[in-house]
């Protein structure tokens, strides 16, 4: 039993390619970062790990606070527009949510150092808060299949398809064979026994084996499967940084993650042709909570060979994350009997059992390059290298390290290096600012299991933004449309292929970040 809730608990993921795996795709979901930033950085695509001077650092290349010559508090409040369009057997549908957040909150003390003379010049301490991930979204997928249904592969996962005509029987395995069918409500809590017990699966017994069959033998239903996300990830930063003699900058920022997951997942497959004998519709739930914290490493240097130039890297330890996962189904049921009147049934999961577990995001090394146009403008291009074939999970109890063995050898497996390229450019009239940015990131899947272009998961944005600098004060503006794609199987079968669904997230987030020097 523990084993199937391991596999069940993250069921719904909705990140592509991964239809009944189960957590090595939290690799992905914890991994895949989207940088907190101020307004000035998002303008620019995020693209600013070599020139620094912007709370943004403490997340990208910390020695970038060490350009800092006073101190500094800053904070960012967003709104984000998410749209997520889905394609299921050739029928689009679309959901949207907008959410208000904040991207980061921030205070920066820099101080001169008090012995100008052995070469540090200065010292800034920073400590705030940043989002990393935004899991709040919509989806609604729907269309008529003709081919199969969630409640035939339910009965593949019983037995054999019989060789006999007419309604397709599934001869039961040795497991589910006469009274070893009571082994259904221990062996599928969560999914199965819910359909077993709401008589949408049923068995006949020939005297020597037990055969299965499903309330939709012919398929022929409308499916349509919602799903509601929320919460996010995010990370206290406290970091330290120096400037030696305004040529080399270092920096570290110790960071402390958290991370809270939703997910609410509705299944229904419905007869609207009223063709199907005894069957008006179902809808099975799941709900999944997440929630857990982590720490990781963050290192970097900024150099300036000339002072037009400046060359950064930084390096990211991998996030140690220690995360419990809550999860439990529910089912109702719509019959009708021979006289036509319908009957409702609903049947309730067990309640889970909290589960520990680890995961390992992978190294991120970071690139930059900068160019500076004395008091006109700035150009920074950058590039970051992760290997997500180098995360990893287990339990926190080691007594059930075998079950996560699955998990790990497909990370190896499925995952590889991504690629990101963030380009940003800033121009200066007197105390404005105007901003442009672009960034793609590669996907995270070895060729075989990536799929096509618009659902492995690449991803792609521009953005814009604008600033107006005074002394004491200042307020920046930014804009950034990102799109990503997905794909996603709802079920699998031996006997057929299963059409998948598609998916398109576009995300449309105004930032705002307003900061005062003293």
């Amino acid at each position: 039993m523990i084993k199937k809730i391991l596999l069940l608990i993250t069921s719904g993921i909705i990140f592509s390619n991964i239809a009944s795996a189960q957590t090595d795709a939290d690799v992905l979901r914890f991994g895949m970062l989207n940088y907190g930033s101020t307004a000035r950085s998002l303008g620019m695509g995020n693209s600013f790990g070599a020139l620094g001077a912007d709370f943004s650092a403490a997340m990208m290349n910390p020695a970038g606070l060490g350009l800092y010559r006073r101190s500094e508090v800053t904070i960012s409040p967003f709104f984000n527009l998410r749209r997520i369009d889905s394609d299921y057997l050739k029928n689009g549908d679309k959901e949207s949510r907008l959410k208000f957040g904040f991207g980061n909150l921030g205070i920066v003390f820099s101080s001169p150092s008090k012995k100008q003379n052995n070469g540090w010049k200065m010292f800034s301490f920073a400590i705030g808060y940043n989002k990393t991930n935004d899991f709040s979204g919509n989806s609604n997928a729907v269309s008529v299949n003709s081919k199969n249904s969630l409640l035939q592969s339910y009965c593949e996962e019983l037995g054999a398809l019989s060789s006999s005509g007419g309604i397709p029987y599934y001869q039961a395995s040795s497991n589910y064979n006469g009274s070893n069918a009571n082994n259904i409500s221990s062996d599928f809590p969560f999914d199965i026994n819910l359909a077993w017990q709401t008589y949408l699966l049923d068995s006949v017994n020939s005297g020597v084996n037990t055969f299965y069959y499903n309330s939709l033998p012919y398929a022929g239903v409308k499916q349509t499967r919602k799903v509601k996300t929320r919460g996010g990830q995010g990370e206290w930063d406290f970091s330290f940084a120096a400037n030696y003699d305004n040529k080399l900058f270092v920096g570290a920022t110790l960071g402390l993650s958290s991370v809270n997951y939703n997910e609410d997942v509705d299944w229904t497959e419905t007869d609207v042709a009223d063709t199907i004998p005894g069957f008006k519709t179902y809808t099975l739930s799941s709900h999944l909570e997440t929630s857990g914290t982590g720490i990781n490493l963050k290192t970097g240097l900024i150099y300036k060979p000339i002072e037009t130039v400046r060359i950064g890297l930084a390096i990211h330890t991998p996030t140690y994350l220690t995360l419990t996962d809550n999860y439990n189904t529910n089912i109702s049921v719509q019959l009708e009997d021979t006289n036509g009147i319908v009957n409702s049934l609903d049947y309730v999961s067990p309640i889970s059992v909290p589960f520990q577990y680890n995961i390992k995001t992978p190294f991120r090394f970071i690139g930059s390059i900068a160019a500076i146009a004395g008091k006109t403008g700035a150009f920074n291009i950058e590039y970051e290298y992760i290997d997500y074939s180098r995360g990893s999970i287990s339990p926190f109890d080691k007594t059930f390290k075998s079950y996560f063995d699955t998990a790990n050898e497909s990370i190896d497996k499925k995952y590889t290096s991504s690629h990101n390229i963030r380009l940003g450019a800033e121009l200066r009239f007197d105390n404005l600012r105007f901003r442009v940015g672009a960034f793609h990131s590669t996907s995270p899947f070895k060729p075989a299991y990536k799929g096509i272009r618009s659902t492995d998961l690449s991803k792609t944005g521009i953005t814009a933004g604008f600033g107006i600098r005074q002394d004491k004060y200042f307020i920046d503006f930014a804009i950034a449309h990102t799109e990503t794609g997905s794909f996603l199987r709802p079920y699998s079968m031996n006997s057929q292929i299963v059409e998948g669904i598609t998916y398109n997230e576009k995300d449309n987030r105004l930032l705002v970040t307003i900061g005062f020097n003293f």
